[in-house]
């Protein structure tokens, strides 16, 4: 089997192991680090580029793992064994990187690596603009790799619209969240649906709530989502105020999962009174064993506010969002 390197966001790794092993059983993990997962795939690698929490992908050419790694041990080993390249068609640079930080060596050691590619390869050197990439990268974690890029997320910000979580971020809370077919799940914040199109998509439930306060990002979701009409029965689209949420009954909702305003980019005044007014609301449509999964950056003020409205923080993923550290909390009634 062949091995490859896959990147993802921190905080997410026994998320990713189990969403993984789900979707492919054969898959066989090496190595878990924060945000770095190291295994054998014997399927077509392109399968791989489907997967929507990798941000680069790497067909391993060599791994090393000590306390002393360092670049001309790396290179060392790489140029004294005999390798094929998945990609062997266009031009590549090489690439050092150091704690996910690209750094600048020594111009010989650049050059024997890239004489090691060019004898080994049918690609041609291209500094500037080539198609592929040979990353050396070594890691805190006392582990090197040597690998070929073969898939890149492109993805960026400049697609997303101002404040819209991004799509694998939002995957990653709907595995996370651990979604039931027998579940009644309610996102009050949707804002530009990242998370309800997730779990319109990717996921089984019983009945999905999804709203809005701004009737314009409803309208939004609604024309992302093109519901059909079997989806139409189980998905409720609409504008309604998350604080007081009067569509939805008394204890009727088994899992909330959802994305509130942190108070940074919108006027919603003292957050800790717009959290417990929140949490207040989420009391009341909640089952008595129902769970909420909430990302916030304001940790802090969450924590206590779950704590005085009756509230147990379970399990928290702490990563970070648009460079701002973050949590993803599993939070359940107290004494559930």
């Amino acid at each position: 089997m062949a091995e490859f390197v896959s990147t993802f966001i921190t905080g997410f790794q026994s998320v990713v192991e189990n969403d993984l092993l789900v979707h492919f059983p054969s898959l066989k993990i090496i190595n878990l680090f924060d945000g770095l997962v190291h295994y054998k795939f014997d399927t077509d690698s392109h399968e791989l580029e489907k997967i929507i929490y990798f941000n680069n992908t790497f067909f391993v050419l060599k791994t090393m793992k000590g306390k002393s790694l360092n670049f001309p041990s790396l290179v060392n080993a790489v140029c004294s064994s005999k390798n094929y390249f998945l990609v062997n068609k266009g031009t590549f640079r090489i690439r050092f990187v150091q704690e996910n930080q690209f750094v600048k060596i020594d111009k010989n050691l650049t050059r024997r690596a890239e004489e090691y590619v060019l004898s080994n390869s049918k690609l041609k050197l291209d500094r500037l603009s080539p198609t592929n990439e040979v990353w050396f990268s070594i890691r805190r974690e006392s582990f090197a790799f040597c690998g070929e890029l073969i898939a890149k997320r492109e993805f960026t910000e400049k697609n997303l619209n101002k404040g819209e979580l991004r799509p694998e971020i939002a995957y990653l809370i709907c595995c996370f969240a651990s979604v039931h077919p027998e579940d009644s799940v309610l996102e009050p914040f949707s804002g530009y649906g990242s998370i309800s199109i997730q779990l319109a998509n990717k996921f089984r439930f019983k009945k999905l709530f999804t709203s809005d306060n701004d009737e314009s990002k409803v309208n939004f979701i609604a024309a992302r989502m093109r519901l059909s009409e079997a989806q139409n029965e189980r998905i409720d689209c609409r504008t309604a105020d998350a604080l007081t949420l009067s569509h939805i009954e008394d204890k009727s909702i088994s899992l909330i999962i959802t994305d509130p305003p942190w108070g940074f980019y919108e006027d919603i005044g003292d957050i800790n009174v717009f959290y417990k007014k929140m949490l207040k609301s989420f009391s009341r449509v909640l089952a008595s064993n129902g769970r909420i999964v909430l990302l916030s950056a304001r940790k802090q003020e969450l924590e206590q506010c779950a704590k005085d409205c009756g509230f147990e923080i379970k399990t928290i993923i702490h990563t970070l969002v648009n460079g701002k550290k973050a949590g993803v909390y599993l939070i359940e009634k107290a004494g559930a």
